[in-house]
C-alpha cells in the first residue's frame, strides 16, 4: 500500500476509532465519579411514591357530581 493509502485508512478509520475509545473511557470515568458522589451521605435510598392512585369505590362515591347542561 502507498503513503496514500495509508493516510486514507488512517483519517477514516484510525482516528475515529481512537476518539471514540477516548470519549467512552471519560464518560465511564465521570458516571463513576457522579456515582460515588451520590453514595456519599445517602444511608437508604427512598421508594418513590406511586404517580396514580386510582379512587376506591367508596371515595368515588362521595365525590361531588356535576349535572349535565
Amino acid at each position: 500500500m502507498g503513503a496514500q493509502e495509508w493516510l486514507l485508512l488512517a483519517a477514516v478509520v484510525i482516528v475515529p476509532l481512537l476518539v471514540a475509545i477516548a470519549v467512552t473511557l471519560w464518560t465511564l470515568e465521570q458516571a463513576i465519579k457522579r456515582n460515588r458522589k451520590n453514595q456519599k451521605g445517602r444511608a437508604t435510598r427512598r421508594v418513590a411514591e406511586p404517580v396514580f392512585d386510582p379512587p376506591t369505590p367508596e371515595a368515588d362515591a362521595e365525590a361531588p357530581t356535576r349535572d349535565p347542561e
